[in-house]
C-alpha cells in the first residue's frame, strides 16, 4: 500500500469518529440553545402579559389559546408561587391548519394577581423546532462536511506528500538501480527536508561502508583462490611424479591415487566455493538475453566425453524458446552444474531428457537414488549417501543463481525420476 493511501485510510477513520463524537456534542449544545432562546422569550412573553393585564383588565378574560399562545384561568383564593415552571408536549398547533400531526410545543405556566390580589394561572406555548428534523438537517449536513473534508485531505496527502515525498522516492529508485561493486558512485539526491537529509547521510556513510567491506572481500577472493591452488596443483604434480617412481610398490601405489583423489577433490571445493562466494557478492552484473535452447545444447556437446563413456543418452525435446536476461556466465553456471549433476548421480545406460517451454525448462535423469529432501537438497554441502565423491556445492549454485533474479524459480520432484524445473515467475 502507497504512503499516501495508508495515510488516508487511517485519517478516514480519525476523522469519522471525531466528527461523530463531535456531532453528538455540537447537537447537544445547538439543542440546549435553543431551548434557552424559546424559555428567554416565554420569560419576556409573561412579563409583558402581566403588565398589560394590569392596564387591560379584559386579557384577563382570556380562557382559550389563540392567536396570542396564552391563556389566563382564574384560580382559587390562596397563596400561589409566581416560579416558572416549563414543561414540553405534543399537541396539535391551532394555527397550522394544514398539518394535522402533533408537534413538540414548550409551555411556560406560572401564577400572578391582578391589581384587585386575584390570583390567576398564565400559560404560554410555543412552538419549537422538532428534534428529528433537527438530527436530520444535522446530519446531512455533517455528512456533507465529512465528504468534504476527505475530499480536501486525500488532495493534500496527493499533490502536497507526493511533493514533499519525492526526494524520498527518488533516494529509493537510486537504491534500487545501485549495484554494489559497480564503478558508478551513488549520489543521493538534494533534498531540504531535514530528515530525509539526515536519511542521506547515513545512507551513504553505509553505502562507503559497504564497497570497502566489497573490495576486501574481493581482494580476499582472489588471493585465497591463488593461495590455495599453487600449493594443490604442486601437490598433485609432486604425487604425480612419485607415481611414476619404478620403486612404488602397488600398496603405496594405492595410497597416492587415493591421496590425488582427494586432492582433485580439494581443488574442486575452492574453485566451487570462489564461484559461490563470488556469486553472493555480486560480481557478475553484466546482463544480456539468453537463449536457453541454444546453452542446453552447447552443454550437451561439451559433456559428450562424460555421458558417452556412461552410455548415457541425451534428448531435447523443444516446445519453445526459454529466454531470459541475466549474465552469461551465471547462465552457462547454471546449465552446466544442472547437466552435471544429472550426469554424476545417473546409472550406466541411464537418460537424460530436456523439455524447454516459453515459460520453464525441466532436465530429467535416471537415478538410482531415491526421492531427495526438497527442503535441503539445494543446501551447502547437502549429500545424497550414496556418492561419496560429491561436494555438495553443484545445486547451492545453481540456487545461489536463482535467487539472483526475483523472475526466476526452481523446483525439484520426483516422479520415478530426478527433475529440476526452472521457471520464468509471473
Amino acid at each position: 500500500m502507497r504512503l499516501h493511501y495508508y495515510t488516508l485510510k487511517y485519517l478516514t477513520l480519525a476523522l469519522l469518529i471525531i466528527i461523530a463524537i463531535w456531532a453528538a456534542l455540537f447537537y447537544a449544545y445547538i439543542l440546549d440553545e435553543v431551548y434557552d432562546n424559546i424559555d428567554d422569550g416565554l420569560r419576556n412573553s409573561k412579563i409583558e402579559i402581566i403588565k398589560e393585564a394590569y392596564k387591560n383588565p379584559e386579557i384577563l378574560n382570556t380562557r382559550k389559546f389563540g392567536i396570542n399562545h396564552f391563556r389566563i384561568t382564574p384560580l382559587p383564593p390562596g397563596n400561589y408561587s409566581s416560579k416558572n415552571q416549563i414543561t414540553n408536549t405534543l399537541e396539535h398547533w391551532e394555527t397550522d391548519a394544514d398539518d394535522e400531526n402533533d408537534e413538540p410545543i414548550r409551555i411556560l405556566t406560572t401564577a400572578f394577581y391582578d391589581v384587585e390580589e386575584k390570583p390567576y394561572k398564565l400559560e404560554i406555548k410555543t412552538s419549537m423546532i422538532e428534534k428529528d428534523d433537527l438530527l436530520a438537517d444535522l446530519g446531512i449536513a455533517l455528512i456533507n462536511l465529512y465528504f468534504m473534508l476527505i475530499i480536501s485531505i486525500f488532495a493534500l496527502n496527493y499533490f502536497l506528500l507526493k511533493k514533499a515525498w519525492k526526494s524520498f522516492y527518488n533516494l529509493l529508485l537510486k537504491l534500487k538501480n545501485y549495484t554494489l561493486g559497480s564503478q558508478e558512485k551513488f549520489i543521493s539526491p538534494d533534498t531540504k527536508i531535514k530528515e530525509f537529509q539526515n536519511l542521506e547521510q547515513v545512507i551513504e556513510k553505509m553505502v562507503q561502508r559497504n564497497e570497502h567491506t566489497f573490495s576486501l572481500q574481493k581482494l580476499f577472493i582472489s588471493n585465497a583462490a591463488h593461495e590455495l591452488q599453487t600449493p594443490l596443483a604442486i601437490s598433485i604434480n609432486k604425487l604425480e611424479l612419485l607415481a611414476e617412481d619404478p620403486g612404488i610398490t602397488e600398496s603405496q601405489m594405492k595410497e597416492i591415487s587415493s591421496i590425488n583423489d582427494s586432492l582433485n577433490r580439494l581443488v574442486r571445493l575452492n574453485k566451487s566455493l570462489v564461484m559461490l562466494t563470488k556469486i553472493e557478492v555480486s560480481q557478475f552484473a553484466e546482463k544480456e538475453n539468453i537463449l536457453f535452447n541454444e546453452f542446453i545444447k552447447n552443454s550437451r556437446d561439451d559433456f559428450s566425453d562424460l555421458t558417452i563413456h556412461k552410455n548415457i543418452s541425451v534428448s531435447i525435446e523443444e516446445k519453445g524458446k526459454f529466454e531470459f536476461e541475466m549474465d552469461k556466465g551465471l547462465a552457462i553456471i547454471l546449465i552446466n552444474n544442472l547437466f552435471k549433476n544429472a550426469i554424476v548421480h545417473n546409472y550406466s545406460s541411464g537418460t537424460i531428457s530436456f523439455l524447454i517451454t516459453d515459460s520453464y525448462f525441466i532436465i530429467r535423469n535416471t537415478s538410482t537414488l531415491p526421492a531427495l529432501d526438497p527442503d535441503q537438497i539445494f543446501n551447502l554441502f547437502y549429500k545424497n549417501a550414496g556418492n561419496s565423491q560429491s561436494i555438495g556445492l553443484g545445486l547451492a549454485l545453481v540456487k545461489n543463481i536463482i535467487n539472483r533474479y526475483p523472475d526466476l524459480s526452481i523446483e525439484y520432484y520426483f516422479d520415478g525420476m530426478q527433475n529440476f524445473k526452472v521457471s520464468r515467475v509471473y
